[in-house]
């Protein structure tokens, strides 16, 4: 028997590795991945901006309202209050919705607790954070009760007023 036909569990080295196979192919995959990342970094960067747009100018930050909501009360009334009969949802954690100009719900908050004033008027504190600047006007709904309209102005500096009986 010749040597050659004795195979001890070697395997025998390939005769040739074909042209194109190997590192072409994994250039190609790189090359896919590379411009993968690329279209997904233009994509991304294109919602950041359309979200930035759409946000509203840097200039007109968001900011809380804050203003006042009145029932009117018996003469010689004191001490803590809360709406009855037609306000009877008028109380301490009411919603507050604000309206943009367009007419869309822009930020809610709620009534602090209610307190009679020296006109023996129940008075509850209004804050809604997170506000948006931008909005030439606002209206303001305090629990089901009609929309309250105030400018910008009004909005800002604590101009809100809100006469309920």
């Amino acid at each position: 028997m010749s040597d050659e036909s004795v195979d001890d569990g070697v395997v025998p080295p390939p005769a040739s590795v074909p042209v194109g196979s190997g590192p072409a192919r994994g250039r190609r995959f790189r090359g896919a991945m590379v411009a993968s990342a690329v279209a997904g970094l233009v994509v991304g960067s294109g919602a950041v901006a359309l979200a930035w747009n759409l946000s509203g100018p840097d200039d007109d930050p968001a900011f809380t309202l804050v203003g006042k909501a009145f029932i009117e009360g018996g003469l010689g009334a004191t001490g803590s209050c809360s709406g009855s009969h037609e306000f009877s949802d008028v109380d301490k954690g009411a919603l507050v919705t604000v309206y943009d100009s367009a007419g869309r719900v822009v930020a809610t908050g709620s009534l602090g607790s209610g307190a009679y004033d020296d006109s023996s008027a129940c008075v509850f504190p209004i804050a809604v954070r997170g506000v948006p600047g931008g909005s030439a006007s606002y209206s303001v709904q305090v629990g089901w009760h009609g929309k309250k309209r105030i400018t910008h102005e009004q909005a800002r500096t604590g101009g809100l007023v809100v006469k309920l009986g």
